[in-house]
């Protein structure tokens, strides 16, 4: 597995995609923290991610941010009656404080992509911005682990980009729900790996710039 992960690491195909870090999902008094959600495993891995961001930044890799959005165009009566049915309140609606980015600063290179469903794919130009970079390895990271960030990486799978799920920095409200989709992942959809092997392998065959 390790020279398979060398090899898909390369830079030039490379990019990070960060899902969903909006206010509603990681602030303190966001929409899942008056649900009562648990955000200890999510505001866990900000600081973590953040980091990584720089990392990649300072060798020029892809940075795309996706976003969640919902409003009275796009939500659909599926959707709709599974969060009066689980009794959910409103999350991420357009334009609101909650739908808003938490503690991220992308900059004017970087890419954001605005979703309204689980995966960052359906819907979305991000295929075709992927492909035009010539990005072929997804670095995943993001929430919720086992909801937009497993449904994001099993399109990439099946649209036959090459996903690695960076371990610590993907988090959920449920850490049973995390596991079972780092498990699923590493048998089925793409690599498990974390930030620190990840800068260790770019740093021994790229050299201290990736430090």
């Amino acid at each position: 597995m390790e020279s398979l992960l060398e090899e898909k690491l390369h830079p030039a195909q490379t990019g990070l995609i960060v899902i969903d870090i909006q206010n509603d999902f990681c602030h303190e008094h966001g929409a899942f923290s008056k649900g009562k959600r648990d955000l200890s495993m999510i505001q866990e891995i900000i600081p973590r991610l953040l980091g990584l961001i720089e990392h990649v930044r300072k060798v020029r890799l892809p940075v795309i941010y996706v976003r969640t959005t919902h409003d009275d165009w796009t939500n659909s009566n599926a959707y709709l009656q599974i969060n009066k049915l689980r009794k959910r309140s409103p999350i991420c609606s357009s334009g609101t404080w909650g739908a808003e980015f938490f503690k991220l600063s992308p900059q004017r290179d970087e890419y954001i992509v605005t979703k309204h469903r689980y995966s960052a794919f359906q819907g979305t130009d991000l295929e075709m911005v992927l492909r035009s970079r010539g990005i072929e390895t997804l670095l995943v990271s993001g929430i919720m682990t086992n909801v937009c960030v497993e449904s994001t990486l099993r399109d990439a799978f099946s649209r036959d980009f090459f996903p690695i799920l960076l371990e610590d920095c993907v988090a959920s409200d449920r850490r049973d729900l995390h596991r079972a989709t780092i498990e699923n992942v590493r048998d089925y959809f793409g690599i498990v790996t974390c930030t620190e092997a990840l800068l260790k392998i770019w740093q021994q065959r790229y050299g201290k710039k990736f430090l």
